[in-house]
């Protein structure tokens, strides 16, 4: 979980922590945040997300992220 807080770190957003849930639903996140976590994602593994990955239930928790990134990464 420290690599996903070091993503929100890098896009300007420390204040979001793991135990946060509803980040999207409850707009603790927005559509920018989002796209620019998954820029800081793509430059950390240097491999594009598939478009099927950019859903906002994907960044919806650490959790999430985290179960998003096992499964995108493994191709």
């Amino acid at each position: 979980m420290e690599e996903i807080k070091q993503f929100f770190i890098k896009i300007g957003r420390a204040d979001v922590d793991e135990n946060m849930r509803n980040l999207v639903s409850d707009n603790i996140i927005d559509s920018l945040d989002v796209m620019n976590l998954i820029n800081e994602i793509e430059k950390h593994y240097n491999k594009t997300l598939d478009s099927d990955f950019m859903r906002p239930i994907h960044f919806e928790s650490f959790e999430n992220i985290q179960k998003m990134l096992e499964l995108a990464m493994k191709d």
